[in-house]
């Protein structure tokens, strides 16, 4: 049995021993009907399901099996991608709780400590940001600061000990269940660049003077919060990275983030189109045969979504470095044409609970796939990237810019 055998033998145990398999709750009516993901559920426990999630992470922290790729000394399993691959494949088959609340800090905030923290911040946070311990948020995006991060306004002022930061965020995913957030604020007026005075932060969300409000979604969720930060104080071991070098942490996150995005919209993805291929079984929609080219389509963009990271690896470096965004819009588009395909199979039965199983939901499946193409950057900036980076076009005007003739 190879290396690669074996871990996938390890993971099967592991699971199997803990959660029933996915083909035994779907078919034929049994099992929950809700969906999966972040911007689709609809739980009256949602801190609840968070501390479901915690402990399934804790386990996969204990079991070796939740920081695939991260290095050893933190946590990490330090397997490579064939193994990470491998695991996906083999989860997708179980009923695991969702983990999506976990996600930002492992996926967005982890990849700046492990590239610009201090060994104390590593050592602090990286192995309890992924055993679920500690639960992450973003303070990037602000009421005039959404595409154009760089006009934020968020204010940190140096005192004894450390910053005071007032300022407002939104848009911030689990910030009211959140223990730490990634707060990017300005530390100094730089007339040469308005990227240059700019300081990352690692705030505690329980500090004096944080308020978070969720807000509410036309999907029914709260997912989403506006932060207020009112002379929030902050320790001087709370900056991450250097003073004034914020920018450069925040661009590992938001590349981090457009990277595990495909990884996770496959995941997400994967699990919606499995069940809305039972869906059309259960009403008879898969006797059209558009219907079957549409759900086939869907497979064959799963498997290329799949292919794409490992396949741009390899490309010109100005293509590999636009590359995450290229996998994102990939990804996104992949989402609209699922949603589109459920509400043609579905028809009115998409916006009225009928009561029959596996239709219950996917109202907010079309609702929230807007979302996708708004976190991580929009699909216009992901389109600006691949433009300027990759193709080498004229750079998109940038404010206080004249556009050129």
């Amino acid at each position: 049995m190879s290396d690669l055998e074996e871990f996938r033998a390890r993971v099967e145990a592991f699971l199997g021993a803990r959660y029933p398999r996915r083909s035994e709750t779907l078919r034929h009516g049994q099992g929950d009907d809700s969906l999966v993901g972040a911007a689709f559920r609809d739980s009256d426990d949602e801190a609840g399901d968070l501390l479901r999630a915690r402990a399934y992470q804790r386990e996969l922290f204990d079991a070796g099996l939740a920081w695939l790729g991260g290095p050893v000394e933190y946590g990490g399993a330090g397997v490579g991608p064939e193994e990470r691959r491998a695991f996906a494949e083999t989860v997708r088959r179980y009923e695991v709780p969702d983990v999506n609340g976990l996600l930002v800090g492992q996926q967005i905030i982890a990849p700046a400590i492990l590239a610009h923290g201090s060994a104390g911040q590593r050592a602090r946070l990286l192995p309890a940001l992924w055993s679920g311990e500690l639960v992450g948020c973003q303070l990037f995006s602000e009421p005039d600061a959404g595409s154009d991060l760089a006009s934020l306004r968020t204010r940190a002022r140096k005192t004894d000990g450390g910053w005071r930061v007032d300022g407002q965020k939104v848009w911030s995913s689990g910030a009211h269940l959140a223990h730490v957030g990634e707060l990017l604020a300005r530390t100094s007026p730089d007339p040469a660049g308005r990227t240059r005075g700019l300081t990352m932060f690692l705030l505690d969300m329980d500090s004096p003077g944080v308020t978070v409000r969720p807000l509410r979604q036309m999907t029914g969720t709260a997912h989403f919060c506006e932060v207020f930060l009112d002379d929030v104080f902050m320790p001087d071991d709370a900056v991450l990275g250097e003073v004034g070098n914020g920018w450069a942490v925040a661009n590992v996150s938001l590349s981090s983030e457009r990277d595990n995005f495909g990884d996770e919209s496959a995941n997400l993805f994967i699990r919606l189109l499995d069940r809305l291929v039972l869906l059309g079984q259960e009403i008879g929609a898969t006797e059209h045969p558009d219907i079957r080219d549409r759900l086939a389509d869907g497979y064959i963009r799963h498997v290329i979504g799949q292919l794409l990271p490992a396949s741009l690896e390899n490309a010109v470096p100005e293509v590999a470095a636009a590359g995450a965004s290229l996998v994102k819009l990939f990804a996104t588009d992949a989402d609209r044409r699922l949603a589109r395909l459920a509400l043609d199979v579905l028809g009115p039965a998409m916006v009225a609970d009928t009561g029959a199983w596996g239709t219950y939901a996917w109202s907010r499946v079309l609702l929230g796939v807007h979302a996708t193409r708004i976190a991580g950057g929009t699909d216009e900036i992901q389109r600006n990237i691949l433009a300027e980076r990759a193709l080498g076009l004229p750079r998109e005007p940038r404010p206080g810019q004249d556009r050129p003739r």
